[in-house]
């Protein structure tokens, strides 16, 4: 697991100046310790510095994702989750459409992809999030009622 001396380091060695929203920001990821909607971070940080506006809280989730620092998952198609991208591999997420877990996804449907078609493009970057129910929640969709 990354610790926030390490995060900061890398965002240093990128070029960043390591603020204190940045701090904080990091450390609430650390202290969230999963997925957190940029609301649940922003409640973080402003509860340990009240100065610090929503605006610079979303800009710095952008840079992290950016820098791969962060994974991004979008969730009833406009609230987005962050999480810090431990493994720093590529991969993708599966997503309860009830419960709204997180679970990652090391197949990736790019590797499939015609190596002559992929040689057209530069920057290729693959998102590819898949939405289901969970184990937990189909038992709870398909149990009979209890009256």
């Amino acid at each position: 697991m990354k610790d926030i001396v390490e995060l900061e380091e890398r965002l240093q060695k990128e070029g960043y100046r390591l603020t204190r929203s940045r701090h904080l920001l990091l450390e609430g990821l650390l202290a969230l310790d999963g997925w957190a909607s940029a609301q649940q971070l922003f409640q973080y940080v402003t509860e340990r510095d009240a100065g610090v506006n929503f605006s610079t809280i979303y800009r710095n989730l952008d840079t992290l994702t950016g820098l791969g620092l962060l994974c991004r998952v979008e969730v009833d198609h406009s609230l987005q989750y962050f999480s810090l991208n431990k493994d720093q591999n590529h991969h993708h997420h599966l997503i309860c459409k009830s419960c709204k877990g997180i679970w990652t996804l090391d197949h990736c449907p790019l590797r499939h992809l015609d190596a002559d078609e992929l040689q057209r493009f530069s920057g290729l970057e693959c998102k590819f999030d898949v939405y289901g129910y969970c184990q937990a929640c189909q038992s709870k969709l398909t149990a009979p009622d209890s009256k």
